[in-house]
């Protein structure tokens, strides 16, 4: 959390007129306004007990859109200036608000902003006393929150004169804030400023669930002083996803499946990179792709990931100093060992029922040669040895060894026989 320990406005210094003697000085007494606010300077000049002359010296082009307020709200009538001026009888007794109409949507920076109007509040001896109201956050744009599992934002709310006196206020300020939308909320939403400085100071809790575009608020302390304003969030990389369709493999290179690996933010909610990231894999008891690109504007990839042995494995994916680790428990796979002895005997058998008119066309021979064919062939599958059409995830299961093994075993039987044509023709 961001400690201010200054005042939000930068303090100024009275004006004096060259010669002007110490009675002129406390019925002029000019003060500097921020720039923002359009005012350049206010002055009065006592005319009696409950009159005197106000003069506000504004920025060029801002005269006509000034509006000057009783503390009611109500308009006091004024005078305009060529030069840029306005005038107006006022009673020094009472305060009043230099107001300007409402301006269009602020983003809410992170030097804070201010509220539009200006209060005017005067001395026994004449002096001009001018402050007005500011917002700033502790930190904009707004970050995930864990404890309010929220993007979130502290708002501090004060209220400075300008020179930066520390002191009551004549009329304290009650702030309320609105939030629009239901994504948005806002804690302790009424606070009152009774004190100008830092000892003045309330703070309230802006947060929302919406994760892209802006969030809308108000500030308002009445119709003559309302900011109106949005803030968007910044959303961080938490941690790296891993997930697998099942996380038990059979073992020895017989399984194998699809990994997916997945960006999420600090939200738990998955996050598009802004350019493409690389994240190196690695395993243990297994072997996945060396690496996975995620592709900009995208949250996850996938890999390819195959197991090696037996037992407890565990799959690591580590992208800068972010890692993460997925274990997988590797299984015997005796189902797919099954059907491949009985589709390497099918095959056999299959190739003993074609031959079955020649004497050495023998069903246990032609079982036997099967079942080996297609236990060497599919093993050779699994251990990535041979590459065949028919994926490793496939093969991997019980019924596509058992396809791979009858038609390898069927195959191997004919290709035996050739080779013992072949090698044993003389005999």
């Amino acid at each position: 959390m961001v400690t201010i320990g200054a005042t939000f406005f930068l303090a100024t210094s009275l004006l004096a007129q060259s010669g002007a003697t110490a009675v002129d000085k406390a019925k002029a007494n000019v003060l500097r306004a921020p720039l923002k606010s359009g005012i350049s300077t206010a002055k009065i000049q006592r005319l009696a007990v409950d009159r005197a002359a106000l003069t506000v010296a504004l920025k060029s082009g801002t005269a006509e859109n000034v509006t000057l307020l009783d503390a009611q709200g109500k308009a006091v009538p004024v005078k305009r200036t060529v030069a840029g001026e306005l005038s107006a009888d006022v009673d020094p007794r009472r305060s009043y608000i230099l107001t300007r109409p409402n301006p269009e949507r602020l983003p809410l920076a992170k030097g804070g902003i201010e509220f539009p109007a200006r209060y005017l509040t005067f001395g026994p001896t004449g002096a001009t006393n001018l402050g007005g109201l500011f917002l700033r956050p502790a930190v904009v744009p707004l970050t995930w929150n864990e404890a309010a599992r929220a993007y979130a934002t502290e708002l501090l709310v004060g209220y400075e004169f300008e020179d930066g006196a520390e002191k009551a206020l004549a009329a304290p300020k009650t702030v309320t804030f609105f939030a629009e939308g239901s994504h948005a909320r806002i804690q302790a939403d009424t606070v009152q400023i009774e004190r100008s400085g830092g000892s003045g100071y309330k703070r309230v809790v802006l947060s929302t669930g919406k994760l892209e575009g802006e969030t809308y608020f108000t500030a308002r302390v009445g119709p003559g002083d309302e900011l109106r304003s949005s803030v968007t969030v910044a959303r961080e990389t938490g941690i790296l996803s891993l997930s697998l369709p099942s996380t038990e493999l059979a073992g020895y290179g017989v399984g194998a499946s699809t990994l997916t690996v997945a960006v999420l933010g600090r939200d738990g909610l998955p996050l598009k990179v802004t350019s493409p990231l690389n994240v190196q894999l690695t395993g243990r008891r297994l072997r996945p792709d060396a690496s996975v690109v995620i592709p900009a504007g995208a949250s996850e990839a996938t890999a390819t990931v195959r197991s090696l042995g037996l037992g407890m494995a565990e799959i690591l994916a580590r992208t800068g100093p972010v890692t993460a680790t997925l274990p997988v428990q590797l299984f015997f796979p005796w189902a797919a060992l099954v059907a491949v002895v009985i589709g390497g005997a099918v095959g056999g058998s299959a190739r003993y029922l074609r031959n079955r008119g020649k004497r050495n066309a023998l069903l246990l021979r032609r079982v036997i040669e099967g079942v080996l064919v297609a236990v060497i062939l599919v093993a050779a599958v699994w251990g990535g040895f041979v590459m065949i059409d028919v994926g490793a995830g496939v093969s991997g299961t019980p019924f596509g060894a058992f396809v791979v093994a009858a038609l390898s075993g069927y195959v191997g039987c004919v290709l035996l026989d050739r080779l013992a044509k072949k090698t044993f023709a003389g005999v």
